[in-house]
């Protein structure tokens, strides 16, 4: 019997990191703060704004150096408790884990290797880059999308690369997920986040979660043959026990 092949993609902010790296900074009573930030997205859902403009403003905003980032916010970040364990059983059936993110790849790379240590140099980080002058922040996009990265692309790429059986699996949480979404067979996102509501919106089959421990639990039903994946005709896939 072939073994089941497993490509695992996830969002950064508020679905692999517990905390926000970018809203932490955005908030300071220094930057954009929670009011406006509240208002900018609001308008994103609205589609009065493009999640990139948005995006922008907020991060044109940060007025905090370097130093004082990791200071006061972001040596403090954690990461799904869950995910450690998710990651070693995916690096034992060497399958890829990838990281997709809007946000800044400079701090995600740091916040990983702060957890994960040498295991963080297995894990592509696909993100918009930044660089940092004084106490100004300035996002440097990806791409040229409505989103700055467009994490289908990175989905859909892979998916051109890989034997037609490989499930995709993906975890998100938010407005800048849903391309990438459709790109799964498994999509897992955070409950009670603005994902998780569009995909019932949309009638979009998808699996809550609120830890890395139900990815994996679910992963591992998948590989070990106790569940498959149903196509639906909409093309969206539901995992459905054996």
């Amino acid at each position: 019997m072939t073994k089941t092949s497993v490509q695992v993609f996830t969002d950064f902010d508020g679905t692999l990191s517990l905390d926000d790296t970018g809203l932490l900074l955005i908030d300071d009573h220094r930057s954009l703060g929670p009011e406006r930030r509240r208002v900018l997205e609001h308008e994103i859902l609205d589609g009065t704004k493009t999640y990139r403009d948005a995006l922008q403003e907020m991060w044109d905003s940060v007025h905090i150096s370097w130093d004082e980032a990791w200071t006061e916010y972001l040596d403090k970040c954690t990461i799904d408790p869950g995910f450690p364990s998710f990651n070693d059983y995916c690096r034992e059936n060497n399958f890829p884990v990838t990281v997709v993110s809007s946000g800044l790849l400079p701090l995600l790379s740091k916040i990983m290797t702060n957890f994960l240590g040498d295991k963080a140099n297995d894990i592509e980080i696909v993100a918009n880059n930044g660089k940092v002058e004084g106490r100004d922040w300035k996002i440097i996009w990806r791409d040229d999308s409505i989103y700055g990265n467009d994490k289908s692309k990175t989905l859909a790429k892979a998916r051109e690369l890989a034997d037609k059986d490989t499930i995709f699996v993906f975890c998100g949480d938010g407005v800048s997920d849903i391309s990438a979404a459709k790109h799964a067979d498994v999509l897992f996102a955070r409950k009670d986040r603005d994902l998780e509501f569009y995909c019932k919106r949309e009638d979009i089959p998808y699996i809550p979660f609120d830890t890395f421990a139900e990815v994996e639990s679910v992963v591992r039903k998948l590989v070990d043959g106790r569940a498959r994946i149903e196509k639906s005709l909409s093309g969206f896939c539901k995992v459905v026990n054996n």
